[in-house]
């Protein structure tokens, strides 16, 4: 797994909120983590932090959940990589080892580097409505 699964949650339920939700009508953590078959009490977290970061919004109360503004939709995905794990994993080795770099390198650097650096850009230039787009066209999927 190269990301942590707390980015990972949090990539599925924004796409899935994108998906889903609208201001009208918030999705709350229940709905979404059975969807999704996650634990409830873990999402709720990773849903609470990205409200904190300003990807998301909340509604408090008996109808209240979680949703993604409209203008949030332009986002790209390394946002919500980065308001959850940071972007360290972008620039660390990939054994491990705390002195890797060009004029050290590891045995798998150069491969690793080409992997990572490939990922970065994929998130960097995909957002939430290239995302929501393809499902909505039916050529991926967010639920199962």
């Amino acid at each position: 797994m190269i990301l942590s699964r707390s980015a990972t949650y949090g990539l599925r339920a924004v796409l899935y909120l994108a998906v889903h939700s609208n201001t009208d009508e918030p999705y709350g953590v229940k709905a979404i983590a059975k969807d999704l078959s996650f634990p409830e009490p873990f999402l709720g977290k990773v849903l609470q932090n990205m409200v904190r970061k300003g990807i998301l919004s909340s509604v408090k109360g008996p109808r209240g959940g979680f949703y993604i503004e409209k203008s949030n939709l332009n986002i790209p995905l390394i946002k919500i990589v980065e308001a959850i794990d940071g972007l360290e994993f972008f620039s660390s080795c990939g054994l491990g080892l705390h002195e890797c770099n060009d004029e050290k390198p590891c045995p798998i650097h150069k491969e690793y580097g080409a992997l990572r650096d490939g990922f970065f850009k994929l998130l960097s230039e995909k957002t939430i409505t290239d995302i929501k787009l393809d499902i909505d066209a039916g050529k991926s999927f967010i639920v199962v």
